[in-house]
C-alpha cells in the first residue's frame, strides 16, 4: 500500500470519528427512554473496511501513527470503545458518560424509602472493593496481568485494548513516570537506651522506668531491662516512632570511620535525640551527656510491630508503656492491633486494585458500559485499565477488575474513606441503573448485614484447598506448615461469617440511627406491598436488630449509672440484684430468639455489662456488713459466676486443642507414609527430586504442626485446672502459647480491674477497701 492510500484510509477513519462524536452529541440532546439510553447511535456509527497491509494490530491497539509515532488524537477524550484492535477500523463509540436516574428507576423515590423498594423490587446492594495497593512497576504490572489473567482484555481510559501480558507491562511502565520515589514510612524502631553510671538496684530500676516514660511519653512502646557484665543496667525497647500531635522520631543514616573502614550506623535525628534527652535528663536529673540512646532497625506497618515485639521477647518477658506484659507471640500480635491505630503508618501506594461486583446473569455488556462510565466519572483525571471477569459466576457472580493510577494527572492522589466508599457505591448505581441494570446503592448497616470477608481471606483459602497447578507443591507446603494454620483457620472463619450473614448488632449511636431510619423505610413498603417476601423478611431482621440495639443500649446506660466512680447515687445492694434480674431476664428473652452468630454476638456483649453489675452488687453487699478490706480470697470469692464462665471457656479450649494434636498427629502419619511411597515407587530424575523434596517439606511442617499442637493441648489443659483451681488469678505467661488462652487470660484480667474499679467506686462515699 502506497503512501497515498495510507493516507486515504487515515483519512477516512478520522472522518468516521467526527461522525461518531456528532451522534453522541445528538444522542445527548434526544430525549431518552427511562431506564435506559438509545443504543442506536453506536449501532449506526461509520465504520471503515480495513485496506490490506494496515499496520500491525499491536500498534493499532497501542495508538501508533503511520510514522510510528503516538498518535496525539488518542490520548483526548474522544469516544473510544470496548472493542478494537486489529481486526478491522476503528472501535465502536464510546458512549458519553451517563446521566444519574433521579431516585433510582421504576418511580422508587428519593432516600430510604426509595432504596428499600428498589432492593424489595429485586435489586442487588453495589459492592465496591478495593482488593490492594502496589507500590513499584513490577508489583503494579504484576496487579494488571492477573486482571488480564485467561486472556481477558483491558480497555484503558483512553480507550485502547490491552490483548496480552506485554501490553500490560508496555503500560504500566508508561505509568511509571509518576509512581512515588519515596520509601514507606518508619513506624517501629528497636532502640537501645543507656544511663551511664545507673546499677543494677531497685533505683536503678526506678530510674530507668521514669526515663523511659518521659524520653517516649506520648508513643507506644514496649522495654526489657538487662544487665551488664559490669553491673549497669541497659534498656532494650520497641518504640512506635509516631507520638502526639504532629511528633515523629526520625531515624537518619550516617557514615563513620576513616575511608578504609568507613561503616554505616543508624541514629536519631539531632531534634528527635534532642528531645528525648531534654525529657529524661528534666525527669531524672541525669546529664544528657551521659545518656544515650541509639536506634537499631526500623519497620513499616502493624506486621513491622509483631516482627520487633517477637525480636524483643525472645530475651524474656517485656512491659509495654501501659504496664502490661509481653511474653509470647499470642501477646505481640495483640500489642500490633492495638498499636496500629497510632502508627500512623503511610504506605507507598502507586496502583489501586478495584473491584465491582454483580450478581450472576447481569448482562456482561451492560455492566461494561457502566463500569467505563464510572470509571470516567469518578477517575477520569487518572489513568486507568479495567476488564470483566466472569469465570465466578457459576459461584454467583461477575466482577468487573480495575487497575487505577493513584496519582491524578493534576497531582491529586486517592485516599479513600468511609465517604469516599459511599459516593462510590451511589454513582455506580446511577451508572448501572442508567444501562438498565438494577443495581442500587446501600450500605451494610442499612440492611443490619455482617462485615464482609477481605480479598486476603479468599486468596489464603483458596491456596490452601485449591494448589494452583503450576505451584502445586508451594501451595500444599504452605498449608501444610503450622506457622500458617491460624491464619488459614480464621480467615475460613470470615469467610463462613460473612456468607451466613447473621444479623449485626447496632452498638453505637450511629449504627443504631441507620437502623432506625431503615426501620421505617421498610415499614413504608412492608405496608404498601404486603405480600412481598423480601420486605417481610427484611423487616422483621431490623426489627431484631432494632431490639437488640435498644437492650444493649438500655443495659449499658443503667450499667454505667450504677458503677461509674463520681456517682452521687445511694443505692442498696437489693436494688442492684432487682436491675440485675430485669436485665438477665431481657436478655434471655432476647437470646432465645437468636441464632448462630447473632446470638453469640449478642451473649458476649450483654454477658459483659452484667457481669459488671454482679460484681458492683457482690461489692456493695461486703460494704453494708462493715468490711473495709478485701483478701485475694475474697476477690476470686466475688468474681462468682464469671468463674464458672471462665472455666467453662478454658475447658472448651482444652477439649478443641486435644482435638486438633490427634488430627495433626494423623496427618503428620499419613504424610510420612506417603512419602514412603514416593521415596520407593519413583525414579530420581530431576523432576521427581523436586517433588521429592516439597514432599519432605510437607512432612516436616505437618510434624512440627503435630509436635506444636502437643504442645497447646498440655498448655491448654494445665491453663483449665489453673483456672478451676483459682479464676481470679490470670492464667501464668508461660502456658497462654494460642490466641484463644491469650483472649481467656485478657478477660481474666479485664474481670479484676472491673472488680477494683468497681471498689473505688465504692470508696467514694465509704473508707476505703483495697485488695491485700
Amino acid at each position: 500500500m502506497n503512501r497515498a492510500a495510507q493516507i486515504a484510509w487515515w483519512v477516512a477513519q478520522v472522518e468516521a470519528a467526527r461522525t461518531a462524536v456528532t451522534e453522541a452529541a445528538a444522542s445527548r440532546r434526544r430525549p431518552r427512554a427511562f431506564g435506559g439510553l438509545d443504543d442506536e447511535p453506536r449501532r449506526r456509527a461509520a465504520r471503515v473496511a480495513p485496506l490490506p497491509k494496515v499496520p500491525p494490530a499491536d500498534q493499532v491497539i497501542r495508538g501508533h501513527t503511520i510514522t510510528g509515532g503516538r498518535d496525539e488524537e488518542r490520548s483526548r477524550s474522544l469516544p473510544a470503545s470496548s472493542a478494537g484492535g486489529g481486526g478491522g477500523g476503528p472501535p465502536p463509540v464510546r458512549p458519553a458518560a451517563r446521566a444519574p436516574i433521579p431516585g433510582g428507576a421504576g418511580g422508587a423515590g428519593p432516600g430510604a424509602v426509595g432504596r428499600a423498594r428498589q432492593l424489595a423490587a429485586g435489586y442487588q446492594p453495589a459492592v465496591i472493593k478495593v482488593l490492594s495497593w502496589a507500590h513499584g512497576t513490577v508489583r503494579a504490572t504484576k496487579t494488571g496481568q492477573y486482571v488480564q489473567r485467561e486472556d481477558v482484555p483491558l480497555e484503558t481510559h483512553d480507550g485502547r485494548m490491552l490483548t496480552d501480558r506485554e501490553a500490560v507491562a508496555d503500560e504500566i511502565k508508561a505509568w511509571s513516570v509518576n509512581f512515588s520515589k519515596r520509601a514507606e514510612s518508619q513506624d517501629v524502631a528497636a532502640v537501645r537506651l543507656m544511663l551511664r553510671g545507673v546499677k543494677d538496684t531497685e533505683e536503678g530500676r526506678e530510674t530507668y522506668e521514669k526515663a523511659i516514660a518521659a524520653g517516649f511519653a506520648g508513643h507506644r512502646y514496649a522495654y526489657r531491662l538487662d544487665t551488664k557484665s559490669s553491673g549497669d543496667l541497659e534498656a532494650r525497647l520497641v518504640i512506635a516512632l509516631a507520638g502526639p500531635a504532629k511528633e515523629r522520631f526520625r531515624v537518619r543514616e550516617e557514615r563513620v570511620g576513616d575511608h578504609e573502614k568507613q561503616f554505616t550506623r543508624k541514629c536519631f535525628d539531632m531534634a528527635s535525640e534532642g528531645k528525648i534527652a531534654d525529657r529524661i535528663h528534666a525527669a531524672t536529673g541525669i546529664g544528657t551527656q551521659a545518656i544515650g540512646v541509639s536506634p537499631g532497625m526500623t519497620n513499616h506497618g502493624r506486621n513491622g510491630v509483631t516482627y520487633r515485639l517477637n525480636k524483643l521477647v525472645e530475651h524474656g518477658a517485656v512491659v509495654d508503656d501501659k504496664g502490661k506484659a509481653i511474653a509470647n507471640v499470642a501477646d505481640t500480635r495483640v500489642a500490633a492491633r492495638e498499636w496500629g491505630p497510632s502508627l500512623r503508618s503511610q504506605s507507598v501506594r502507586d496502583t489501586m486494585h478495584l473491584m465491582l461486583s454483580a450478581k450472576a446473569g447481569t448482562n456482561v455488556e451492560a455492566l461494561r458500559r457502566a463500569a467505563r462510565s464510572f470509571l470516567q466519572d469518578r477517575f477520569g483525571d487518572h489513568k486507568f485499565m479495567f476488564g470483566i471477569h466472569v469465570d465466578k459466576e457459576a459461584a454467583g457472580h461477575i466482577h468487573v477488575h480495575a487497575v487505577i493510577a493513584a496519582k491524578g494527572e493534576s497531582g491529586q492522589k486517592l485516599h479513600p474513606g468511609s465517604e469516599t466508599f459511599r459516593e462510590w457505591r451511589t454513582a455506580y448505581a446511577q451508572h448501572a441503573q442508567a444501562e438498565g441494570l438494577r443495581i442500587v446503592a446501600t450500605s451494610a448497616r442499612e440492611r443490619a448485614s455482617s462485615q464482609s470477608y477481605g480479598p486476603k481471606d479468599k486468596a489464603i483459602v483458596e491456596t490452601a484447598e485449591r494448589p494452583r497447578t503450576a505451584r502445586e507443591a508451594r501451595d500444599r507446603a504452605y498449608a501444610a506448615d503450622p506457622a500458617n494454620r491460624r491464619l488459614i483457620d480464621n480467615a475460613r472463619q470470615r469467610i463462613a461469617t460473612a456468607r451466613a450473614n447473621p444479623i449485626s448488632l447496632p452498638k453505637s449511636p450511629p449504627a443504631r440511627k441507620v437502623v432506625n431510619e431503615s426501620v421505617s423505610a421498610w415499614r413504608t413498603v412492608a405496608a404498601e406491598q404486603p405480600a412481598n417476601p423480601i420486605a417481610k423478611d427484611m423487616l422483621e431482621r431490623l426489627l431484631m436488630a432494632q431490639a437488640i440495639g435498644g437492650i444493649l443500649q438500655a443495659i449499658g446506660r443503667r450499667v454505667e449509672q450504677i458503677t461509674k466512680e463520681d456517682s452521687g447515687m445511694a443505692i442498696s445492694s437489693e436494688q442492684m440484684a432487682k436491675d440485675l434480674r430485669v436485665m438477665n431476664e431481657a436478655v434471655s428473652r432476647t437470646s432465645d430468639l437468636l441464632v448462630g452468630e447473632t446470638k453469640q454476638q449478642f451473649r458476649e456483649t450483654s454477658a459483659r455489662y452484667l457481669e459488671t453489675l454482679a460484681n458492683r452488687i457482690d461489692l456493695q453487699r461486703v460494704q453494708e456488713r462493715g468490711v473495709e478490706r478485701l483478701s485475694r480470697g475474697e476477690v476470686e470469692s466475688i468474681v462468682g459466676t464469671n468463674a464458672d464462665r471462665l472455666i467453662e471457656r478454658a475447658q472448651e479450649i482444652r477439649l478443641k486443642e486435644e482435638r486438633e494434636a490427634a488430627s495433626a498427629e494423623q496427618i503428620a502419619a499419613r504424610a510420612v507414609n506417603a512419602e514412603r511411597r514416593q521415596e520407593a515407587g519413583v525414579a530420581l530424575d530431576a523432576t521427581s527430586q523436586r517433588e521429592l523434596r516439597a514432599e519432605r517439606s510437607i512432612v516436616a511442617g505437618s510434624q512440627q504442626a503435630a509436635s506444636r499442637e502437643a504442645r497447646e493441648a498440655a498448655a491448654a489443659a494445665e491453663a483449665a485446672r489453673a483456672i478451676a483451681e483459682h479464676p481470679g488469678q490470670p492464667i501464668p505467661a508461660a502456658l497462654v502459647q494460642t490466641d484463644a488462652l491469650a483472649k481467656l487470660r485478657a478477660e481474666q484480667e479485664q474481670v479484676i480491674r472491673e472488680i477494683e474499679a468497681s471498689e473505688r467506686a465504692t470508696a467514694q462515699s465509704t473508707k476505703g477497701q483495697r485488695l491485700v
